[in-house]
C-alpha cells in the first residue's frame, strides 16, 4: 500500500470505528501506533543505537521491524515490548527526543499513545 493511502485508511478507520462501536484489532492498533510517530512535533527525533533519525525514517524502520515480527506480535502491547522499545541487535532502548530537548523512552511514548487511543474509543 502506498505511503499516501495508509494514513488515509487509518484516518477513515478512526472516523468510522466509534460511530459503529467497532473495536480496533491488534494489527489496526499497531498501524496507528506506527503512524502516530508522524504526528510528533516537527524536529522530533527517534534515537536508535545512539543515532538520531527523523520521523519518516523511524516509521520506515518500525514498519520493517513489524513486518519481520508480525507472526509473533499479535497485540499492541506485544508490538511495544518486542518491536518498538529497543534494538533487537544491541538491546539498547529506543528514545524519542522532542525539539525542546525532552527525551522519553519509545516504550513510554507508545504506551501513552496506546492509552489515549483506547480512551478515545
Amino acid at each position: 500500500m502506498s505511503k499516501i493511502w495508509l494514513p488515509l485508511l487509518v484516518s477513515l478507520v478512526c472516523m468510522l470505528a466509534p460511530a459503529h462501536g467497532y473495536a480496533l484489532s491488534g494489527e489496526e492498533q499497531i498501524t496507528m501506533l506506527i503512524e502516530s510517530v508522524r504526528d510528533a512535533p516537527a524536529g522530533t527525533h527517534f534515537i536508535r543505537n545512539g543515532t538520531a533519525y527523523d520521523v519518516a525514517e523511524a516509521v520506515s524502520h518500525l514498519n520493517f521491524k513489524y513486518s519481520r515480527a508480525k507472526s509473533r506480535v499479535k497485540t499492541a502491547e506485544d508490538f511495544i515490548k518486542y518491536v518498538a522499545s529497543k534494538s533487537s541487535v544491541s538491546g539498547e532502548e529506543y528514545l524519542i527526543r522532542y525539539p525542546d530537548g525532552k527525551t522519553v523512552t519509545a516504550a513510554a511514548f507508545f504506551t501513552e499513545k496506546l492509552r489515549v487511543m483506547r480512551e478515545e474509543r
